[in-house]
C-alpha cells in the first residue's frame, strides 16, 4: 500500500540513540561553514553540461501546514521532548526543537544546484545508487577517487544547521528520474503502544511506503522557485533556519576561503540570497568595507591572499613542480615589501582537485610571503583524498594504520610533496633576496659606486667585492581584474551602484608613505664611567650599539651559513656579536655560533658568541658565521661594545 507519510522505525531492541550522535557532533563547531563546504563540494563533483556549476542559497518562509507530514513530525518531536526534557544534556536542545516545529510560520533555507547531474537513483532506490547513499547511507559513498568527498557523512552538516533537525532532498536527474524524501534526525523514544521495551531508531523518513522509498515527484516548498524542463540538479530544504544577521557573509566567506581556485577557474558560481559570488565579483566582495567589518582580520587576509596569488601579475612567481612520475602540482608565491608585509600569510594553502582548500603548511621562511599549492587530478590527489578527515580540513596518515604498506608509501609521498613545495618557496624568496639591488635598506649596508667614483670594485674593510647592476624585482600588490567591468556589480550592506547597475569595487588602500627620516642618527654614546677611586678595580660593561642596521644574507641554509653585512657608526676596540632566533610573539632564543670570520679573516667564537671584534666608524663589514640550525629562521643581530 502506498501512503506518503512520516515513519519512525523501531530499533529492534538494540541501541538507544541520543540527539547528539557522532555524525552530527563533528560539524557543530562551525555549522554554517561546514554546510557551505559540503554543499559546494558535492555540487562540483556532480558537474554536468555547461560550466560553471551554480549553487544557490535562498531563505524563504512557509506556513507549517505546508510542510509534508507536519503533524506526524510534530508529534514525534513532542515525544522526544517529553521523554528527555529534564536531561541536562538534551533538555535545552529539545525545547528549541519543539518551539521551532510548532511555529505558525517557519523560516527555511533552500539550497539548489544547477549544471549538475542531479542525484540518480530516486526511481530505482537500491543500495549502491547515489540517491540511496545520500539519504540512507552513513559512512557510505559512491564517489570515485577524484571526487571531493568520499566519507559519506558530510550530509549531516545540513541537519546541524536545521532548527528542527529535518531536511528534505528533491532531485531531478539527467536520466530524467526525479523524486524526493524527507529525513528527520531526532532521538530514540519508547514505543509503549507496541512493546514497553521497544524504542525508535532515532531517525524518521517521509516516503511513499513502509520501505521509506522516495516519492516519485519533485518537491516545491519554496513557491518562488521551480525547475525548468531539463534543468537538472538537486534541491535541499532545511526545515527551520536561524536567520543570523551574518549568515550571508558566513557562507560567502567560507565559499571564498574554500573554493577560491574553483571560482577563479570558472568551475563554480555561488548565489547567496541576492549576492552572486563569481570571478568577476570577487574583488568587489573582498575589498568592501562591509566584508572587512564583518570578518576577522585573519580571515580577510587569507582570502585576499588567495585571490591575489591567482592574478596575472609580475610579482607572482608560479611553477609546475613534479612530485613523482605520475603527479605534478602548481605553486604560486608572492613576496611582500615592508610596507605591505602585514598582508602576508606566511604559509602555503594546500588545494586539491576539484579545487577545494584542505589545509596549509608553513615553510619556515622569515621573509613576508603568501603561497598557494594546487594539486591536480592525478594519483597524488587520490592518495591524499584517502587520508582526508571527514571535515576535509587535514590529511591524516593514521587513517591507514590497517594498511602498513600503503601507509608508508603515502607518508613518503606526502613528505616529498611538502619538501618540494617548501624548497621551491624558500628558493623563490632566496632568489628575490639575492637578486634585488635595493631591497628595503640594502643601500645602507653595501658600498655604492658613489663612495668610490670611477671604479666598479670597492673594499669592504679590506675585502674586494664586485658591484653589479641588477634589475630590481618589483614587489607590489597585484593588478586585480576590475570587478563589474562586464556589467556585474556586488555589494554587501552599504554600497554604491551606477545608473546602469554596474558596481565599482573599493580600491586598495595606498601604502603609507615612509617617514621622512628612515635612517635616524644613532643615539648619543653613553657617557664614560666616572673616574675610579683609589683601590677600586675597573668593571667592564656591555653597551648595546644603537642605531646600527644589519643585513643578514643566507649563503647556505642547509649547513647553517649566513653573512651579516653592516656599516659601522662607531669606533670600538672590543665588541661581541650574538644572534637570537625570533619565535612566536616576543619570544627570542639564543643561537649558538659555531665558527665565524670577519671580512674573510677567522675570528674568535666563545660560548656561542663572536668576541674580540674591532670596528671603525664609516667602514663596511661582512661577518660570515655558521650556526647549529640547518633551516631558515627569523633572527636578531645584537652587537655590544665591551667598555
Amino acid at each position: 500500500m502506498s501512503e506518503k507519510k512520516w515513519r519512525f522505525p523501531d530499533n529492534n531492541y538494540t541501541d538507544e540513540k541520543g540527539l547528539d550522535t557522532s555524525d552530527m557532533e563533528i560539524f557543530k563547531k562551525d555549522p554554517i561553514a561546514s554546510l557551505a563546504r559540503e554543499i559546494c563540494q558535492n555540487s562540483i563533483d556532480a558537474s554536468y553540461g555547461e560550466k560553471p556549476v551554480k549553487v544557490e542559497f535562498s531563505l524563504f518562509s512557509i506556513k507549517r501546514e505546508e510542510i509534508p507530514g507536519i503533524n506526524e513530525l510534530t508529534e514525534q518531536i513532542n515525544k522526544c521532548y517529553e521523554y528527555k526534557k529534564d536531561s541536562p544534556k538534551e533538555g535545552a536542545a529539545l525545547t528549541e526543537l519543539k518551539k521551532s516545529i510548532n511555529s505558525k510560520t517557519i523560516k527555511c533555507l533552500r539550497i539548489s544546484d544547477f549544471n549538475t547531474t542531479g542525484v540518480i537513483g530516486a526511481n530505482n532506490y537500491k543500495s549502491g545508487k547515489p540517491f540511496y547513499s545520500l539519504t540512507k547511507g552513513s559512512g557510505v559513498s559512491d564517489k570515485i577517487g577524484t571526487s571531493g568527498g568520499s566519507k559519506g557523512i558530510g550530509k549531516f552538516a545540513s541537519f546541524v544547521v536545521s532548527t528542527t533537525n529535518t531536511v528534505f532532498y528533491s532531485t531531478k536527474a539527467y536520466d530524467d528520474s526525479m523524486g524526493f524524501i524527507g529525513i528527520s534526525k531526532l532521538r530514540s523514544v519508547p514505543m509503549p503502544e507496541i512493546d514497553e521495551d521497544l524504542m525508535t531508531l532515532g531517525i524518521g523518513y517521509y516516503g511513499k511506503n513502509k520501505k521509506n522509498f522516495p516519492v516519485s515527484e519533485e518537491l516545491n516548498l519554496d513557491k518562488s522557485f521551480k525547475r525548468k524542463e531539463k534543468q537538472y540538479g538537486t534541491d535541499v530544504y532545511l526545515i527551520g533556519f536561524n536567520e543570523d544577521k551574518a549568515w550571508k557573509t558566513d557562507i560567502i566567506a567560507k565559499v571564498l576561503e574554500s573554493f577560491m581556485v574553483a571560482i577563479m577557474n570558472g568551475d563554480l558560481e555561488v548565489k547567496v540570497a541576492e549576492h552572486i559570488v563569481k570571478k568577476s565579483t570577487i574583488a568587489n566582495i573582498i575589498y568592501s568595507e562591509e566584508f572587512e567589518k564583518e570578518r576577522t582580520k585573519t580571515e580577510v587576509k587569507q582570502i585576499r591572499a588567495q585571490y591575489e596569488l591567482l592574478q596575472k601579475d609580475e610579482s607572482i612567481i608560479s611553477e609546475e613542480l613534479v612530485i613523482d612520475e605520475t603527479s605534478t602540482v602548481t605553486v604560486y608565491v608572492k613576496q611582500y615589501d615592508q610596507q605591505n608585509e602585514s598582508k602576508a600569510t606566511k604559509h602555503c594553502v594546500m588545494v586539491r582537485y576539484p579545487y577545494m582548500k584542505i589545509t596549509y603548511i608553513r615553510p619556515g621562511a622569515f621573509l613576508p610571503f603568501s603561497a598557494l599549492c594546487v594539486i591536480h587530478d592525478n594519483p597524488l590527489n587520490n592518495k591524499l583524498r584517502a587520508i582526508e578527515n571527514p571535515q576535509h580540513t587535514d590529511w591524516e596518515i593514521k587513517r591507514l594504520n590497517d594498511f602498513p604498506k600503503e601507509k608508508k608509501e603515502t607518508r613518503e609521498l606526502k613528505k616529498k610533496l611538502e619538501k618540494t613545495v617548501t624548497d621551491f618557496i624558500n628558493n623563490v624568496l632566496r632568489t628575490s633576496e639575492n637578486e634585488t639591488s635595493d631591497l628595503e635598506g640594502a643601500g645602507e649596508f653595501l658600498p655604492s659606486q658613489d663612495d668610490m667614483p670611477g671604479t666598479s670594485e670597492d673594499s669592504v674593510a679590506g675585502e674586494k667585492i664586485q658591484i653589479k647592476t641588477v634589475t630590481p624585482i618589483k614587489v607590489q600588490s597585484p593588478k586585480t581584474e576590475k570587478a563589474g567591468e562586464k556589467g556585474e556589480g556586488y555589494s554587501i550592506g552599504k554600497g554604491e551602484q551606477n545608473d546602469d547597475g554596474t558596481g565599482e569595487g573599493r580600491p586598495l588602500k595606498k601604502p603609507k608613505k615612509p617617514t621622512s627620516n628612515p635612517n635616524p642618527e644613532p643615539k648619543p654614546e653613553p657617557k664614560p664611567n666616572p673616574p675610579l677611586k683609589e683601590g677600586e678595580n675597573p668593571a667592564l660593561e656591555k653597551v648595546p650599539l644603537s642605531g646600527m642596521r644589519y643585513r643578514t644574507v643566507v649563503t647556505n641554509k642547509n649547513s647553517g651559513n649566513y653573512d651579516c653585512i653592516f656599516k659601522s657608526l662607531y669606533d670600538e676596540n672590543d665588541c661581541e656579536l650574538l644572534i637570537k632566533q625570533c619565535g612566536e610573539a616576543t619570544d627570542k632564543y639564543p643561537v649558538e655560533i659555531i665558527s665565524a670570520s670577519i671580512n674573510g679573516i677567522p675570528c674568535e667564537v666563545k660560548e656561542g658568541k663572536i668576541v674580540g671584534i674591532k670596528i671603525e666608524k664609516g667602514k663596511n663589514y661582512k661577518i660570515s658565521y655558521k650556526v647549529n640550525i640547518n633551516e631558515m629562521f627569523a633572527s636578531e643581530v645584537i652587537l655590544n661594545a665591551i667598555r
